[in-house]
């Protein structure tokens, strides 16, 4: 058995950070993971991106890392698709397995709540290890003649 476990999902931004509910679970995942960061920046950096359709095609990926361990971490991937209308973002965690029973229920508690959201995916495939991968950002986005390059930060914010 692989020693971490990844779980990703998509939600709107909004039903992730401003619900009280919502933000005192993302408070506690991070309380979980011993991950610091301020949800108040991340908001400020969601909203610098735009509103309505100039948004589409806006955002960047953020990844939080553990203080004692660079293979856990949170991923919040802010992309606006082209096609986007409800704000959706990814919401990613990986963890040590020794994890996965705290972290799974926190998750799914943050799921249920949301509007609207897609399956939660949980693998021990290294998805999410790979997909932060530095060398591979900045990412070319396009739609039609359209493009955006997405770029990846690390405890940033």
């Amino acid at each position: 058995m692989k020693r971490y476990i990844e779980f990703s999902f998509y939600l709107p931004f909004f039903d992730l950070i401003e619900d009280t509910n919502e933000v005192f679970c993302l408070e506690e995942l991070m309380r979980q993971l011993n991950i610091r960061f301020n949800i108040m920046e991340l908001y400020d950096r969601y909203i610098s991106y735009g509103e309505g359709p100039c948004r589409a095609g806006q955002g960047d990926v953020f990844v939080f890392f553990t203080k004692d361990d660079k293979d856990s971490f949170i991923l919040i991937d802010l992309f606006n698709d082209f096609t986007d209308q409800h704000n959706m973002v990814k919401l990613g965690v990986r963890c040590e397995r020794k994890h996965d029973k705290w972290i799974r229920n926190i998750l799914n508690n943050i799921h249920s709540r949301a509007e609207i959201k897609s399956k939660i995916k949980e693998s021990d495939d290294d998805l999410l290890k790979s997909e932060i991968s530095s060398e591979d950002y900045p990412k070319e986005i396009r739609y039609g003649d359209q493009k955006y390059m997405k770029n990846i930060y690390y405890n940033t914010i």
